[in-house]
């Protein structure tokens, strides 16, 4: 899932706390919005617990504040001890839910993607693993790339049916990983440069808290990373790569078991951190869900700041 540590992927995190959240919400109560900080790694040999505090319940409104943590200590070596398992907080969100407003909606629109033109439908994409198979045929990458690929995004896309869309940045150098090919926006600067892949869920997701859980997990991926992806780099450039905060904003129901289209894209790199997005729409063109993060990206020990 691109991380270069032996960590778990985010998205993980963010699925715990969102479904937590929306378990502890009466019927009837829909997410609009879900934010927090990313507080440290989680580890992937420890189970993740939620945590969650009733901060709002209104006719209207509801706010819940949650924590995700790990045990540090099992709780036999607690016990012999006598004292409480230690626990590490590995996020904190506050997720905020809205009933659905009674006399509808007085103004409905939604933006396009920010790409001239939009993106090749999915009909006419090819599967993930298909540009991947072409590129190595094409003899533009080698067979240790490919596998590399594969490798770093099989749990995703053993998840979700991804097409990558070929005007977009991470079709053409595989998300970073062939970060020496040319791609056909190296003449755009910097926060013009986009990407977009088409995405469904591959399995059942019966309840629209399956779906968000399913949301927030996608939409996690990839943020912390296109800057460098879109700068001819991947992870092993950086000192340090990694989501700090989240904005997750829905728009609406959900349903992944449909394609949805994600535009991935970055606007500010300073003082050693990134701010990048990612819109999704579903096949009409409706928004569904916006994602945003500010992410740490720190200089490569030895070497000069990039300019991004």
């Amino acid at each position: 899932m691109g991380n270069a540590l032996r960590i778990a992927y985010g998205g993980f995190a963010l699925a715990v706390a969102l479904k937590a959240a929306c378990y502890s919400v009466p019927s009837g109560y829909h997410l609009y919005s879900f934010m927090g900080n990313y507080l440290g790694p989680a580890s992937v040999d420890r189970c993740l617990y939620a945590r969650v505090r009733d901060v709002r319940q209104t006719r209207s409104f509801a706010t819940r504040h949650v924590e995700v943590y790990q045990v540090l200590d099992s709780d036999s070596e607690a016990s012999k001890a006598n004292q409480a398992p230690k626990e590490r907080i590995c996020l904190f969100a506050t997720s905020d839910f809205h009933i659905q407003e009674p006399a509808g909606t007085l103004l409905s629109y939604h933006c396009p993607p920010r790409r001239e033109g939009g993106y090749t439908h999915h009909t006419l994409c090819p599967a993930k693993s298909r540009t991947a198979a072409d590129l190595l045929a094409a003899g533009k990458i080698s067979q240790s790339t490919h596998d590399a690929f594969t490798a770093a995004f099989a749990l995703n896309s053993s998840l979700f049916d991804i097409k990558m869309c070929p005007e977009g940045i991470f079709a053409q150098n595989l998300s970073g990983h062939a970060k020496s090919l040319p791609h056909s926006q190296d003449h755009l600067p910097l926060p013009s440069r986009t990407s977009a892949d088409w995405f469904r869920a591959t399995g059942e997701l019966p309840s629209q808290t399956e779906q968000l859980a399913a949301l927030a997990f996608y939409a996690d991926g990839a943020l912390s990373f296109c800057p460098l992806s879109f700068s001819h780099m991947y992870l092993e450039d950086s000192g340090a790569c990694s989501s700090l905060d989240f904005s997750l904003r829905v728009f609406g129901d959900v349903d992944l078991e449909r394609w949805h289209l994600r535009e991935v894209g970055t606007h500010v790199g300073a003082q050693g951190r990134t701010y990048s997005e990612a819109w999704i729409w579903d096949e009409e063109g409706r928004a569904v869900a916006c994602m945003s993060q500010q992410s740490i990206l720190r200089v490569l020990p030895g070497k000069g700041k990039g300019k991004l």
